[in-house]
C-alpha cells in the first residue's frame, strides 16, 4: 500500500488518499471520494507518512482517456506553490488550457469469453436488448456486404431474416466471427452501449 497527496479539482490544498493495490502513479488524473461525492484530481506526490490522525480513503480509479501530468509539470507545480505561495488550484488551472475538455465514455459490450452464460441467459431483457441492437435491414446488409455472403450466413443459420431485417442468432454469434469476421465485427460494434460521462 502507498499513500499519495492529491490535488482535488476546485479546492485550494491537497488531500491524502491511499492506493491499496499500488496501481497509481504521480501525475495520474484520478477519481476520489470527497465529501460524499466523487471528484477528480491529480496525484502530486507520494506521502511519506504511514500513520494518520484521520481516516484515509482509497483512490477510486483513474480518469479514462485523460491527461497525465509529466514529472517536469509536477516539479513546476511544486516550485510555483512553494516560491509564490500560489494555490494548487490556480497553478493547475493556468497549466491546463481552459478549452481542453476531456470527454470519455464507458462502453458496455458482450463478453464472448462467457458465451455459455450468454446463451443460458438469452431470455434476459438486457441481453435481448443488446442483441437487438445488431439488427440491420436486409437492403443495408446487401449494400455493406455482398448479397451472396448475407444469404449464405442466413442459410447456415448464423443470421436470421425476419420482416426484411437481418438479426444475429445469439447461440451462433461468437461462431460468426470464425465464419465471416467482417460481418461479425460490424454487427458486434452495433451492440456497444456508450455511457457518456
Amino acid at each position: 500500500m502507498q499513500y499519495f497527496d492529491i490535488y482535488i479539482d476546485s479546492t485550494k490544498g491537497i488531500y491524502t488518499y491511499s492506493d491499496k493495490n499500488d496501481e497509481f502513479e504521480i501525475g495520474d488524473n484520478v477519481i476520489v471520494p470527497f465529501r460524499n461525492i466523487k471528484k477528480t484530481g491529480f496525484i502530486i506526490r507520494k506521502s511519506l507518512k504511514e500513520n494518520f490522525d484521520f481516516k484515509v480513503l482509497n483512490i477510486s480509479s483513474k480518469v479514462k482517456n485523460s491527461l497525465k501530468l509529466s514529472e517536469e509539470q509536477i516539479k513546476l507545480i511544486e516550485w510555483i506553490n512553494d516560491y509564490y505561495l500560489a494555490s494548487y488550484d490556480s497553478i493547475i488551472k493556468a497549466m491546463i488550457p481552459k478549452n481542453v475538455k476531456i470527454k470519455y465514455n464507458n462502453i458496455y459490450c458482450i463478453n464472448f469469453e462467457k458465451n455459455n452464460l450468454l446463451i443460458e441467459n438469452s431470455t434476459n431483457e438486457i441481453i435481448k436488448h443488446i442483441i437487438s441492437l445488431a439488427t440491420i435491414s436486409y437492403s443495408t446488409a446487401k449494400t455493406k456486404f455482398k448479397k451472396k455472403i448475407i444469404d449464405s450466413l442466413v442459410e447456415k443459420e448464423f443470421l436470421s431474416l425476419e420482416d426484411n431485417n437481418i438479426q444475429v442468432k445469439i447461440e451462433k454469434f461468437f461462431e460468426l466471427k470464425e465464419e465471416n469476421k467482417d460481418v461479425f465485427e460490424y454487427l458486434y460494434k452495433k451492440t456497444f452501449i456508450k455511457k457518456k460521462n
